[in-house]
């Protein structure tokens, strides 16, 4: 319908009342600002401007439709911001956004090998535990619930890992020399909790627990794998969680798989198609495919 100036022009004489005043707070001359107040107008079909007194004011259109001008014209700015963050910061820069488990095993490899491929880019690590987000970083390493979910167009995705989850006991435990265990089989024993919040590994597996009726109930709390894990190997309770989770295992922890269905994480890479080296973000993200294979097969 109309250009940013064209709404600027509009937004001006409506906060001033005035062309006059309205071309001087732009730097533009009146008769400019009255030619931008004419086309909008025109292409819109509606009248939005009505004289009083010696000003100008808006009409009740005028009004109805300024929420939407201020929306436009903030999302220009951003766009603006947007264009000059990436002319200053993303030359020879590269950020990643990734999850606690995914900078344990990979990040340092990562980092790495960025550094002998393209030793004048400099690497941010930012630690990102939710969903994904725009304009967070350059390439974004996050866990989904499905194996295929509806990322916007823009963006560009790549599925690195299937990450199922297991259980992990006490080496002394009657369940440790099972070859697999379903969540009806577990459900009565004491489970110590791992996650915190309402993020994507917590409703994995809540909405499997959900799905075979299992009733999940902790009788702990540690928040963090490390330390659920540690709680395992004192005799406390047993844990549920990713396999990718495990970095370390404890002594005296014992790991067993979930039957199927099984609650099972993915792992996805996602990336803006139009950073300025496109190549550092394609070697980044096949390298990072080569991790999680790894890990896959070390299973």
């Amino acid at each position: 319908m109309s250009n940013v100036i064209q709404l600027q022009s509009f937004k001006s004489v409506a906060a001033t009342g005035s062309v006059r005043a309205a071309a001087q707070h732009l730097g533009m001359s009146p008769s400019a600002v009255s030619h931008h107040l004419k086309l909008l107008e025109e292409s819109a079909g509606l009248t939005l401007f009505q004289r009083r007194g010696r000003g100008l004011c808006l009409t009740d259109t005028g009004t109805a439709i300024m929420g939407e001008v201020d929306g436009v014209l903030e999302s220009s700015s951003r766009l603006q911001q947007r264009i000059s963050d990436l002319k200053d910061n993303r030359i020879n820069r590269l950020s990643i956004g990734y999850f606690s488990t995914a900078g344990n095993r990979w990040m340092p490899e990562l980092v790495l090998f960025l550094e002998h491929k393209f030793p004048n880019t400099a690497v941010q690590l930012n630690l990102a535990e939710d969903q994904w987000h725009e304009d967070r970083s350059d390439i974004q390493v996050i866990i989904t619930e499905t194996k295929d979910p509806p990322f916007p167009p823009q963006i560009n995705s790549s599925l690195l890992l299937e990450d199922p989850y297991v259980v992990a006991v006490p080496e002394n435990h009657d369940l440790a020399n099972c070859k697999e265990l379903s969540l009806t089989e577990v459900e009565g024993y004491p489970w110590i909790d791992n996650d915190k919040g309402e993020g994507p590994c917590r409703m994995i597996l809540f909405d499997a627990c959900a799905r075979a009726g299992v009733q999940v109930q902790f009788k702990h709390e540690a928040h963090s794998f490390v330390a659920a894990l540690h709680m395992v190997s004192r005799g406390l309770g047993i844990t549920l969680l990713p396999r990718l989770g495990i970095d370390q295992l404890p002594d005296g922890v014992v790991i067993v798989p979930l039957a199927a269905p099984e609650p099972i994480r993915y792992v996805h890479a996602i990336s803006d198609p139009g950073h300025p080296q496109q190549d550092v973000i394609d070697e980044a993200i096949s390298a990072l495919r080569d991790l999680a294979s790894d890990d896959a097969v070390a299973r």
